[in-house]
């Protein structure tokens, strides 16, 4: 633990880890008559992890390259702050694993779970450390290995948007980068969308009991139309008030990322929010949904495709499973530490 104090914390880079194997949705075959919904559409394809990957692989592969990208040693990250879907074993979670893989060794792990708006929350806890002094160092990191590892799943033409990858993020004492947040849970939405088993022979049995069925996404078309209600008042409720308390407007925004469930989302989102395409970037159609991992996954391909210059604004907003929880965040770009 260090004991000075930092004034702001600087997000110092962000990186993404694609896994290598591309599936490309023209050669699945569809599995059930939600298919056609809207909300399954927009990803030409996706990356899969698994057997190739497991969790803690994809994620030391992230970190690495983010500690190689901004020369920082590993001895030197203070803190790693981690989302994972799924870890490789129930209990424990990865995050030492990546810390022993990468040497890391004076790190201490700690796994934030808001479901997607995960990386929102660990940027934001990561802060909070660096601004009271606690840690210099602090690397956010995303893993996604889930689609990959539900063959039973892949069948249904509901896992269309889906894919895998990993990102890791660094922030440390600098420039002010985070200008507001806004973060709120919404319980009385609980339960809208929910992995669980999928039937045997017409039982239900829960996933810590014997003869469970595998893990699945047990969407009607009752709730894909209330989880998209929530989530078209939700992200851009959450967003305006964000840019509000920063003192700004959505004409002030240079770039909007936002979660990626599908395209249909995007279009809304943006038009909501008052901020559409060339003002907005997202990653859907090569990389699809990656839940926690898609804002900083499309925002990583912006700063690799030089769509982010120092001082921009960048909007950021996304909403978890049926719209139980929605984060909101407005970043300054900082310009590239010494």
């Amino acid at each position: 633990m260090r004991n000075n104090r930092a004034n702001f914390a600087q997000i110092i880079d962000v990186v993404n880890y694609l896994p290598e194997r591309i599936v490309t949705n023209g050669s699945q075959s569809a599995g059930d008559d939600l298919g056609d919904d809207p909300f399954f559409r927009g990803v030409a394809e996706r990356r899969f992890a698994s057997p190739d990957h497991s969790s803690a692989e994809l994620g030391a592969l992230a970190v690495e390259k983010l500690l190689n990208r901004t020369g920082v040693a590993a001895t030197d990250v203070d803190l790693i702050i981690y989302n994972c879907v799924f870890n490789d074993t129930f209990w424990p979670g990865i995050g030492p694993a990546v810390q022993k893989a990468v040497g890391a060794d004076r790190a201490m792990i700690l796994q934030v779970d808001t479901s997607c708006c995960s990386w929102l929350s660990g940027v934001r806890t990561a802060a909070a450390f660096i601004e009271s002094g606690q840690h210099r160092n602090v690397v956010v990191l995303t893993v996604t290995n889930f689609v990959s590892r539900l063959p039973e799943f892949q069948k249904s033409s509901r896992s269309r948007v889906l894919g895998d990858g990993a990102t890791a993020t660094l922030l440390a004492p600098g420039e002010q980068t985070i200008l507001s947040t806004y973060e709120r849970s919404h319980g009385e939405n609980y339960g809208l969308l929910r992995f669980e088993p999928d039937l045997v022979d017409g039982q239900f049995r829960q996933f810590w009991e014997r003869g469970c069925g595998p893990i699945t996404v047990n969407f009607t078309r009752e709730s894909v139309d209330a989880l998209r209600a929530n989530a078209m008042r939700l992200v851009p409720e959450a967003v305006g008030v964000s840019l509000e308390r920063a003192g700004l407007e959505s004409r002030d925004v240079s770039l909007l990322i936002t979660h990626q469930p599908n395209d249909e989302y995007l279009a809304e989102w943006r038009r909501r929010c008052g901020i559409e395409p060339p003002r907005a970037h997202d990653t859907l159609a090569k990389y699809g949904n990656l839940f926690a991992g898609s804002i900083p996954v499309t925002l990583a391909d912006a700063l690799d495709n030089s769509l982010v210059k120092p001082g921009d604004i960048l909007a950021l907003g996304t909403f978890s499973n049926g719209g139980d929880m929605v984060s909101a965040m407005t970043l300054r770009w900082p310009a590239a530490r010494a």
